[in-house]
């Protein structure tokens, strides 16, 4: 794929994620071969992490584009991810993605988990 194949792949994803159109984020997904990492999650199947990520939709507010570096099929992305929550309001995430074949096969999340952890420790 071009960069500039790979750019608009990201971008529709991160579209369609903050709009909560997670059927059309779900088609940027590779459906055979995927894997997701977090300091909160993983998934090995794009359609466990659709459904994860469709729950947690209402409180997405944004996501701020900061940065997108791409490297081949690599792509790093930059960005702060805004929600209706006080405690996380604002996440400073960088994020890794491998493409293959016009779809996302993986994604690796860096953030600090702290405020997500309290919370989910609040809930037992």
């Amino acid at each position: 794929m071009s960069e500039q194949s790979v750019r608009e792949l990201v971008n529709e994803f991160f579209n369609a994620i903050e709009t909560r159109d997670f059927e059309r984020a779900a088609r940027c997904l590779s459906p055979d071969e995927f894997y997701y990492l977090s300091p909160i999650d993983s998934f090995v199947r794009a359609r466990d992490f659709i459904a994860d990520i469709s729950r947690a939709g209402p409180i997405v507010k944004r996501i701020e584009r900061r940065r997108m570096f791409i490297d081949g099929n690599d792509v790093c992305a930059i960005y702060n991810f805004i929600t209706t929550m006080d405690a996380l309001a604002n996440t400073r995430v960088a994020q890794w993605m491998k493409i293959k074949d016009g779809k996302i096969i993986s994604i690796e999340v860096f953030f600090d988990a702290h405020a997500y952890a309290s919370m989910f420790e609040a809930r037992g």
